[in-house]
């Protein structure tokens, strides 16, 4: 969904304008997926935009015509390898979710069974840029490290290890495109009947779209020159940039821990979107509570750059139209704590010498919502760092759970609240 709403969509943009004159083929890593209707529909698919601009309603629809069709990796792995040999292929974008950006996981491998490919069969061909999109830190080296570990069995692995350092360029990217992918049944109808036609892939977003892909930027856009696409949307950009550290920061605290941090408190007060808890008067002062007074002080932005992001962040969640569902924020939850949220803890704790009270709820409710003991907050294989070295954010955490446990959810942010004010 998300590479429909923000690669595509910037890559339709930029061939519109005569920046760019590519197309992509997608490549459906798992069973199940929407190959068939891809190429049922010979890729073009409904783009809906829905949002909140400075306070205002968004809302439009585009055809996006980028994508010329789509394979199955399972049974069309070889079609795969044929594609990574030919010189007109510039970029591989990849987005395998957190959980399968792991080296025991099938991404890695198969990545680079596609580069031997590429290797064995075009060794000279043009240079080759990599684009992972995971939300995870520094993405563009992590991703090189597997593949070059990978790399090292199987025939001329030393050769092949100089031809990637030579030929392939990872490099890292931030991605922020709020995407609920097709709309309820209950909106389809009236979204087709406005159309006049039918759309299996109909993709739900907000307008919003920010894409920053670190890289040298004159030598990415020899071969993806998807940034000088003009006129666009007002909120839609894509950056190349030589570091892109500060977007990454941004995105992935402001946006993506605040997420993370809600979702469980959100579930156990019965909340089911995320615009229903910013509406909520006790989740969506919380919400602004933590955001502000907690997870800011914790990064390395410049204030008023991060409270302007922060602001555009508590509109986007107020999103009318985008029925985005804590249940599907709660994804691979274990690890999106680990990485998103336990460094704001620990920094908060390490300037402000005191627990953050907020991000202390957020993990109590995460492990009440697991039915996990508060002993677990010393466990370091649970949240990647020696949380048990901070004993006052341990202590502030287990007493928001036994409060949890003893007082119900509803009195828990009336009284988290209340300390605030």
């Amino acid at each position: 969904m998300l590479l429909r709403a923000l690669c595509a969509a910037s890559v339709d943009a930029a061939n519109r304008a005569g920046a760019f004159n590519g197309r992509i083929v997608v490549v459906q890593s798992t069973p199940q997926g929407n190959a068939r209707a891809i190429n049922a529909q010979d890729g073009l698919f409904t783009l809906v935009e829905r949002g909140l601009q400075n306070g205002a309603p968004v809302e439009r629809t585009r055809l996006i015509g980028s994508i010329s069709r789509a394979l199955v990796a399972d049974a069309e792995w070889e079609a795969v390898r044929e594609i990574a040999a030919r010189p007109e292929l510039r970029v591989i974008v990849s987005n395998v979710t957190e959980a399968g950006f792991r080296i025991e996981a099938g991404f890695p491998a198969r990545l680079t069974d596609v580069l031997r490919a590429r290797f064995e069969r075009l060794e000279d061909g043009p240079p080759l840029f990599v684009i992972p999109t995971e939300l995870v830190p520094d993405n563009g080296p992590q991703l090189a490290g597997m593949v070059d570990e990978l790399a090292g069995n199987g025939n001329r692995a030393d050769a092949f290890r100089r031809w990637l350092s030579a030929r392939v360029r990872f490099c890292s990217s931030l991605v922020d495109r709020i995407t609920t992918g097709a709309p309820p049944p209950d909106q389809r109808g009236v979204l087709e009947a406005a159309l006049g036609y039918a759309d299996e892939l109909l993709t739900v977003a907000e307008p919003y779209s920010f894409w920053a892909i670190e890289a040298d930027p004159r030598a990415l856009r020899t071969a993806f020159p998807i940034d000088l696409a003009s006129p666009r949307p007002a909120a839609e950009s894509v950056v190349f940039a030589p570091d892109i550290g500060f977007y990454a920061e941004r995105k992935l605290r402001l946006l993506n821990a605040t997420h993370t941090a809600m979702a469980p408190l959100a579930l156990l007060a019965g909340v089911r979107t995320v615009r229903e808890a910013v509406e909520h008067p006790r989740l969506g002062a919380f919400l602004r509570r933590m955001l502000f007074d907690e997870i800011i002080p914790a990064t390395d932005l410049p204030g008023e750059a991060a409270e302007e992001f922060a602001r555009s962040v508590v509109e986007r969640f107020r999103n009318p139209w985008l029925d985005h569902e804590w249940r599907v924020i709660l994804t691979n939850q274990e690890d999106k704590m680990r990485i998103r949220v336990v460094p704001l803890i620990v920094a908060f704790a390490g300037r402000r010498g005191r627990a953050p009270e907020s991000l202390a709820l957020a993990c109590a409710a995460h492990l009440t919502l697991r039915s996990l003991p508060p002993e677990t907050l010393a466990d370091p294989a649970v949240w990647g760092a020696r949380l048990d070295r901070l004993p006052a954010f341990v202590a502030a955490a287990t007493r928001w759970m036994l409060a949890l446990e003893r007082d119900g959810i509803e009195a828990v942010l009336a009284e988290a609240v209340l300390a605030h004010d």
